[in-house]
């Protein structure tokens, strides 16, 4: 019987147990812990919802995070895809750049803030660069794979008919890049999201990880923690409100 009731659980509700025993988690650590090394779920909502109804926070921290973040994923999303399919389509541009995907994919994150803070200097530039370059890799890679994945059977047809590049792409590429382009994507957003607050962390004098800088300076373990969590909720807004209602409509063009 129990095993009968549990199947007719909705799924979600397994996501709300999970998050209900994480917050309980939270709060017993909190309770075990110093309030200087980790701060309650109480105290984190609270500075959080502070950190809301602060408007210097808003147009000094949290705006430049998200123009930043804007702009390294277009600039990171597009190269990779573009350079994706050019690799896709000729082979010895993508032995080329074997060499240059591997390098950045394996060197640390840090090593790579450190150089473009020497390239670049401290600020937006400085992030948005870093970012993108870290994120072209993990599309260009899921790109390129993809266009290796379209059916061979499906192009012999096109040259028999003689369709053109631009027909080629965007009816039979197109469809076989839809799910990989977007799992990219959605990798590529959550790990650039974290760039751009270590970035800013190192080397901006403005942004979330700026913030965050402060906040660990002063002791401010709340703050620290509420910054954090928006961090996160920004990566969940962005999943939830763009990625997957992306992922769905591909879907829907599937079936």
């Amino acid at each position: 019987m129990s095993s009968r009731k549990t199947n007719k659980l909705p799924p979600y509700a397994f996501n709300v147990l999970g998050l209900v025993l994480l917050v309980i988690g939270w709060e017993i650590l909190a309770r075990m812990q110093s309030g200087l090394v980790v701060a309650s779920p109480g105290e984190t909502l609270a500075a959080l919802f502070r950190l809301f109804e602060n408007k210097a926070f808003l147009t000094v921290h949290l705006y430049p995070t998200l123009k930043r973040i804007g702009m390294a994923l277009c600039f990171g999303v597009g190269s990779g895809m573009i350079l994706g399919i050019v690799a896709g389509l000729v082979e010895p541009i993508r032995l080329m750049l074997a060499p240059v995907r591997w390098i950045l994919m394996s060197i640390p994150g840090v090593i790579i803030v450190v150089v473009f803070m020497l390239w670049f200097g401290m600020g937006t530039t400085m992030v948005v660069c870093i970012t993108a370059t870290m994120v072209a890799p993990i599309v260009y890679v899921n790109t390129a794979d993809g266009m290796a994945s379209v059916d061979r059977n499906l192009l012999e047809m096109a040259k028999v008919y003689r369709l053109p590049l631009h027909i080629r792409l965007a009816r039979i590429y197109a469809v076989a890049l839809a799910g990989p382009l977007l799992s990219s994507v959605v990798i590529a957003t959550g790990n650039g999201i974290r760039l751009v607050v270590l970035a800013e962390m190192l080397g901006a004098n403005k942004g979330i990880g700026h913030a965050l800088a402060i906040s660990r300076a002063n002791l401010q373990t709340d703050e620290l923690y509420a910054l954090t969590l928006l961090a996160m909720l920004i990566i969940g807004g962005v999943e939830v409100l763009l990625l997957r209602p992306a992922r769905k409509a591909v879907q829907r063009r599937r079936v």
